[in-house]
């Protein structure tokens, strides 16, 4: 099953066991597109057998099945993936962090604060840590998305309130400011 919703593409394959390479999709946007989620990935348990699609796009094809576009795609058995035209997912992620975040924690400035983003590598859920610059920022330049935790300078966690296991999480590129007692808006602060 394939279908387009907004400026969002679904391909589902529910075949138990048939897997399908090179299999080319009808699309209506002649641009390249890009996994933004997909259900193999290690997040959900799955294999990790569609890493390519998000860091790479797949390029727009002559049409195909009455579309005027398409899009040549591997398709592993019982897998659901999503993609988004390249374009629209440009200029990555920045961070910032409201004065009311900090003064909910008793933190003085941003430096006393360390960015750790999720990974995942070969698989693996891995953390790459990163500081705000004097600006206040964190720019993850290469990123779309991102799942992350605020520590401390004892390295204690500052979570997200709105989020089960503490965890702040960004689905599309822009500006977000983490801000009260730790809650996500898209914006600057305006503090």
């Amino acid at each position: 099953i394939a279908f387009e919703r907004g400026d969002l593409f679904f391909v589902f394959n529910f075949h138990p066991c048939n897997s399908y390479t090179d299999y080319q999709i009808g699309l209506s946007w002649n641009e390249p597109m890009r996994t933004v989620l997909d259900s193999d990935e290690g997040r959900f348990g799955g294999h990790c057998r569609l890493e390519h699609g998000h860091g790479n796009a797949f390029p727009p094809l002559h049409g195909v099945d009455g579309r005027p576009h398409s899009v040549k795609m591997y398709l592993p058995s019982r897998t659901l993936q999503v993609l988004a035209k390249a374009r629209d997912l440009e200029g990555g992620i920045t961070v910032s962090v409201a004065d009311s975040f900090l003064a909910e924690h008793g933190l003085r400035s941003v430096a006393d604060l360390t960015l750790e983003l999720e990974v995942w590598i070969d698989g693996k859920k891995q953390t790459k840590s990163f500081k705000f610059d004097k600006s206040g920022c964190v720019v993850l330049g290469g990123n779309f998305d991102a799942t992350f935790a605020l520590k401390g300078l004892d390295g204690s966690d500052l979570s997200c309130r709105a989020s089960l296991d503490g965890l702040f999480r960004i689905y599309f590129p822009g500006e977000y400011c983490v801000a009260g007692m730790g809650y996500l808006f898209n914006g600057k602060p305006s503090e």
